[in-house]
């Protein structure tokens, strides 16, 4: 997803004459060139990591690490750069480095807030954190992905509010198909309600409360599309439930093609860390783009999305609550729904999300 958004937010600033030439650097692989050109103004930079390949000890990954961030300075050098961003923290000290050694301005655009993520705790978040506050203040300017997000690093570092540009996916024309055959092909059964979650398989997400409520509905169906940890738990509950169905994940193209063919989008994100709290998934937007209302948990970002357009509903963090909005949403439901839900779909798309993002570029003197 990163990868995806990083090709977008570069495709949008070369379009605009932001910038004439982009690179984007990142580590290589054996089954992908060095140098790959994405467009006449774009490509993508593979740099190695030799020593220590085959090791995965603390002191071989951080050797790897300084090996390649030398050999991104390397690249740089002889250069003009006019700009340089760092799209997560752990390459923002290097970036720092390389803004001060090229003279390039900076930008800090990080795609969720990640001192404060699952992963992120003890001495390891105590050391983002203080890596973040250090270097974040050499920043030209900051970019996040949410307005809540945006309101505490503000707050958090009395730096001037970040720039915000959601991760809204750039979406392609879906393909065609029979919404009937496309609902027989996901096991939807004729006749009832189809709930579908897409994306990771994984905790945190929603997953496992989802399989545990649903297997109380047998009059609904939910579909799990997607891979990740916990697919051998969707398909064991789809062997065990005829209400419970799992697709496995489909190439992106597809994606609104078997959306569409659902009733209702589900993101129930567990409230497990302030970047969850905060945080504004794609899968909500690919519902909305393909028809569907939404059901999301009270985490602040997605309730206030969800109230103020109208185009879905808040779930309880209490199964029993859950099981009976799920039993209440009927055809009616959808359709007083269905106009909340285009008129969100209309505003919330990335032509208008890439204006914002060149306006914040332009704003910030980049242009």
């Amino acid at each position: 997803m990163h990868e995806s958004r990083i090709l977008r937010i570069t495709d949008a600033l070369a379009q605009a004459g932001i910038f004439t030439r982009i690179d984007v650097v990142g580590v290589a692989r054996a089954d992908l060139p060095a140098v790959e050109t994405v467009d006449a103004m774009r490509s993508l930079v593979r740099l190695p990591r030799r020593l220590f390949a085959h090791s995965e000890g603390f002191i071989a990954k951080l050797v790897r690490t300084i090996e390649w961030s030398a050999r991104v300075l390397a690249s740089l050098r002889g250069r003009r750069v006019s700009c340089i961003n760092a799209h997560s923290l752990a390459v923002l000290p290097l970036c720092v480095l390389a803004s001060k050694l090229t003279g390039a301005r900076l930008v800090y655009d990080t795609h969720e807030l990640e001192t404060e993520t699952v992963a992120a705790h003890g001495m390891r978040q105590r050391f983002a954190r203080r890596i973040e506050r250090m270097f974040i203040r050499n920043c030209d300017m900051v970019c996040v992905v949410s307005d809540s997000i945006a309101d505490w690093y503000a707050h958090e570092y009395g730096i001037q509010r970040p720039a915000v540009v959601r991760n809204i996916p750039q979406f392609p024309t879906p393909q065609s198909g029979d919404r009937e055959t496309v609902r027989a092909r996901m096991g939807l059964r004729p006749g009832h309600m189809g709930f579908i979650y897409q994306g990771g398989l994984m905790e945190g997400r929603g997953v496992e409360r989802l399989l545990r409520v649903f297997a109380q509905l047998p009059g609904v169906d939910l579909v799990c599309m997607g891979s990740g940890p916990l697919e051998p738990a969707v398909q064991a509950a789809a062997a065990g439930h005829p209400n419970i169905h799992f697709v496995p994940a489909v190439p992106p193209h597809e994606v609104l093609q078997y959306t569409r063919a659902a009733d209702v989008g589900l993101c129930l994100t567990a409230n497990c860390c302030l970047s969850y709290y905060f945080s504004l998934p794609n899968k909500m937007f690919e519902y909305l783009h393909a028809g569907l209302p939404v059901i999301v948990t009270p985490l602040l970002d997605q309730r206030r999305l969800v109230e103020s357009y109208g185009c879905g509903w808040v779930a309880s963090e209490d199964d029993e609550a859950l099981a009976a909005l799920v039993r209440s949403i009927d055809p009616a439901q959808i359709r007083q729904v269905q106009s909340a839900v285009d008129r969100a779909a209309a505003e919330l798309n990335w032509d208008n999300e890439k204006a914002r993002l060149i306006r914040a570029y332009r704003d910030h003197g980049f242009a």
